[in-house]
C-alpha cells in the first residue's frame, strides 16, 4: 500500500511534527491526510529512523543526541541485569523442585523462566540496531542448565550426594569458584 504521506508536498513538515509528537488530529486538519495515515507513517519513522525522535527530544530537553542514547542504553543494561537476576531466581526455585521430585511446581517456575527469556527476546529484538556490550554467562545458558538436569538425574539414587552437587551447582551460579578436586596417585589406581 503507497503512503500517502511519502509522496505529500509537505512530507518534511508533517514528519517534524510527527518527531516534536504534534497531535494527529492538528498535522490531519492542517495537511489533509488521514489520521491513519498519519499513524502508520510514525510507526514506520520510529521502526526505520529514531534517529530524528531523538534528535528532537535532545533539541527540546538541550541535551546531545549522544548523551541521550548513552542513557537510554545505560537504562536498558540495567533493566537486562535486572531481569537475568530474576532469571537466576527462577530458575534456582525451578531446580529445588525437581531436586525435590515436585514436577508440577517445577512446571511452574519452568513457565515463568520461559516468560523471562521472552521479555529477554523482545528486549534484544528492540536493540539489535544499537551496540551493546553482552557479556555472556554460562551459567544462564541452556546447555548448564541440561548439564546440571543431567547431573542431578543421574544422582537420583544417591540422595547425599545429589545435595552436596546441588549445594556446589548454586555456588557456581552466584559466582562462587568451585572447588578443585585433588585424586591422589592411590585414588587415582583404584579407580582404574
Amino acid at each position: 500500500m503507497k503512503s500517502t504521506i511519502a509522496s505529500h508536498p509537505d512530507k518534511p513538515a508533517i514528519e517534524s511534527g510527527l518527531a516534536r509528537r504534534v497531535a494527529l488530529r492538528k498535522l490531519a486538519r492542517r495537511f489533509g491526510v488521514s489520521i491513519d495515515a498519519l499513524h502508520r507513517h510514525k510507526k514506520r519513522l520510529l521502526r526505520d529512523a529514531p534517529e530524528m525522535f531523538l534528535a528532537v527530544q535532545a533539541r527540546d530537553w538541550k541535551v546531545k543526541p549522544e548523551e541521550l542514547e548513552a542513557l537510554r542504553l545505560e537504562t536498558s543494561e540495567g533493566w537486562l541485569a535486572n531481569v537475568r537476576a530474576d532469571l537466576g531466581k527462577v530458575l534456582y526455585y525451578r531446580d529445588v523442585c525437581i531436586a525435590d521430585d515436585d514436577h508440577q511446581a517445577a512446571a511452574h517456575w519452568t513457565g515463568h523462566a520461559r516468560k523471562y527469556f521472552e521479555m529477554i527476546g523482545h528486549a534484544a529484538e528492540q536493540l539489535k540496531a544499537h551496540s551493546i556490550n553482552i557479556q555472556n554467562n554460562f551459567y544462564n545458558s541452556p546447555d548448564y542448565w541440561l548439564i546440571q538436569n543431567a547431573i542431578l538425574a543421574a544422582l537420583t539414587d544417591h540422595p547425599a550426594a545429589r545435595a552436596d552437587v546441588l549445594r556446589a551447582l548454586e555456588g557456581v551460579g552466584s559466582g562462587a569458584a568451585p572447588a578443585m578436586i585433588t585424586v591422589s596417585p592411590v585414588q587415582h589406581e583404584a579407580a582404574a
